[in-house]
């Protein structure tokens, strides 16, 4: 039975704390793992961006696979774009991988040496970045619609709060707790 590890990223802490994505990626590798016959021998999670190469979760998988560099083992990510979100990222993390005698496999993507293969891994590489990109400027240009319309927009002074407020979204209030009543 040939030997797997698994690696899974989500963007934020708070993305791993309220939703499911690091546990529903794991899930989605066991059962590729299953279904091609490989024993899973350790999970590697980050809370990172896919933007970032030095995530403490990619760097201890590698140092695994240094030390395990005699036993072939297959490193299974959900998705291209959990590996990384840019292309640059992308092609040095597959290197760093390669060069510790590892494989890369996925259940999105099947992943050759062949240039067709190498095509459209690197195009999915390229649309994980453009993503990654235009979510940041779609949040910039909703920061700016939003502070022209007379919101703030920025973390809370002390003193403040954010609070939903029907039809204007979170709105900053006093934080009335802990004040004395005069």
């Amino acid at each position: 039975m040939d030997k797997a590890v698994i690696y899974c990223r989500v963007s934020t802490n708070r993305q791993s704390k309220e939703h499911d994505g690091l546990r529903s990626q794991q899930t989605r590798c066991m059962e590729f793992a299953r279904f091609r016959n490989m024993e899973v021998i350790e999970t590697f999670q980050d809370t990172q961006s896919g933007s970032l190469i030095d995530r403490p979760g990619m760097q201890a998988m590698l140092k695994f696979l240094r030390s395990h560099r005699k036993d072939n083992i297959t490193v299974l990510v959900d998705d291209v774009s959990r590996l990384a979100r840019g292309v640059e990222a992308h092609i040095r993390l597959r290197t760093a991988i390669s060069s510790v005698g590892a494989k890369l496999a996925s259940p999105s993507i099947e992943f050759g040496e062949d240039s067709d293969s190498v095509l459209v891994e690197h195009l999915l590489a390229s649309v994980s970045q453009h993503h990654r990109q235009k979510n940041a400027e779609q949040t910039r240009n909703r920061r700016r619609a939003r502070m022209l319309n007379g919101y703030w927009v920025h973390f809370a002074p002390i003193g403040y709060k954010y609070a939903s407020k029907q039809g204007h979204g979170k709105v900053l209030v006093r934080n009335e707790i802990g004040r004395a009543h005069v």
